[in-house]
């Protein structure tokens, strides 16, 4: 039947294609249909990758999509699942493919897929917590028009981080407008805002990218093992052997010299690589104390929430591996190129949350001497010990030194 599946799939997949879309959730029940139990929809999908042909990516894609549902039928205790993302500069991608060449329609994809991962499933609870981020062209005005047009008020809200400013709330501390932060303050803060609402024992909340690359039908991924085991964070990952990554373009190397880079400062994280992975999921219990205090609002968040969650339980997060298609032609961040302001705030971090180490000092100096100019060259001189490696090898690996760094 998979090879069936195979030979009548599109060769591509675009999720913002509504023939597409929907095919998905049609091949998802064909393969449910056949009965196949999670272990061995498992062995498929690790036949498949083995053989590495990016024209299976629409099967494995409902692979992950099948093993998410059969999860999710197994509920049997009330849960409750928030999602927040944020949204600067989305107007055009908010928008049907019709209205603009960039649209993705993605806040009513996103809902859609919730809706199926959750249908006729009673004890679960959903809601969409958009956040917008200070966009000048109103992108949560125009989310919460959508939300009005279709009667979407009790599964999803709409929020403004402005709003948190000028009221003072708790997740908001630090900063004087929206200027002082590039997403990591409006995510934090709907993360805050899903604890006030949160009155059930199992409750999960999420975060992700606004665009469509992780497909929320893959929410029980990350939830199952909040539910089933002792873990406390579950973090998507693009770089386990079991994921499925299709990416456009080529930022491999400065994406390398990213990792090795905050790994010579943050210590605590272990074999965790792929940090900036928009799906991650956290146990509500948790998110007050890994939120209160937090120093950075911008990009570097995610890192941030990771190692307080260490630092808070060591050993507590696991990563999973999901289906993410690269959905980067309308990105904003991609232009913003923002891995020194990152790795900056990374320095910082480290003199916050650890003692002072020689090595790591080095590095942290290295970061907060570079300017613009400083960092583009070294992106052109990336020396071979790095772009030669595997991101998982940068854990132990560290004999490039931050002296063979300097760029003058």
């Amino acid at each position: 039947m998979i090879e069936q599946l195979i030979d009548s799939s599109p060769k591509a997949l675009d999720l913002t294609n509504e023939r597409h879309a929907e095919r998905i959730y049609d091949s998802v029940s064909a393969i449910l249909k056949e009965g196949y139990s999670f272990s061995e929809l498992v062995d498929i999908e690790t036949r498949l990758i083995k053989q590495n042909n990016p024209e299976h990516i629409f099967v494995l894609l409902a692979l992950k999509l099948a093993k998410s549902k059969i999860l999710a039928a197994q509920i049997d205790q009330p849960l409750m699942i928030s999602v927040v993302f944020a949204v600067y500069k989305e107007h055009n991608r908010i928008r049907k493919s019709s209205e603009h060449p960039h649209g993705e329609d993605f806040l009513l994809k996103k809902v859609r897929q919730l809706e199926w991962l959750f249908e006729n499933q009673p004890h679960v609870t959903w809601e969409l917590i958009v956040v917008d981020d200070g966009c000048p062209e109103k992108s949560g005005e125009i989310a919460q028009h959508i939300v009005d047009a279709n009667q979407l008020n009790d599964k999803v809200r709409v929020l403004f981080l402005e709003n948190a400013i000028k009221k003072g709330y708790a997740p908001a501390s630090g900063m004087s407008s929206t200027r002082d932060s590039q997403k990591g303050g409006s995510i934090v803060y709907g993360m805050w805002e899903a604890l006030r609402q949160s009155k059930i024992t199992n409750h999960m909340v999420i975060y992700t990218d606004a665009d469509l690359s992780t497909h929320l039908g893959q929410v029980m991924l990350l939830a199952n093992p909040l539910l089933k085991k002792e873990n406390l964070v579950a973090i998507g990952s693009r770089r386990k052997p079991s994921s499925v990554v299709i990416k456009k373009g080529s930022r491999n190397y400065r994406g390398k010299l990213f990792i090795y880079l905050w790994k010579r400062l943050i210590p605590n994280l272990g074999d965790i690589v792929d940090t900036q992975c928009g799906f991650k999921a956290f146990k509500a219990e948790i998110v007050r104390d890994i939120i209160d205090g937090m120093i950075e609002k911008k990009f570097a968040f995610d890192i941030e929430l990771l190692l307080r969650t260490s630092l808070l339980k060591k050993g507590n997060i696991i990563k999973v591996p999901i289906a993410w298609i690269d959905s980067e032609a309308a990105s904003t961040t991609t232009d913003l190129q923002p891995y020194l302001p990152m790795l900056k705030s990374i320095a910082k971090m480290y003199r916050k949350y650890f003692p002072k180490e020689d090595r790591a000092e080095e590095f942290a100096a290295l970061i907060k001497s570079m300017d613009d100019d400083d960092f583009a060259k070294l992106l052109e001189n990336i020396p071979e010990e790095i772009r030669d490696r595997q991101p998982r090898e940068f854990t132990t690996f560290d004999k490039v030194k931050a002296s063979d760094l300097k760029t003058d």
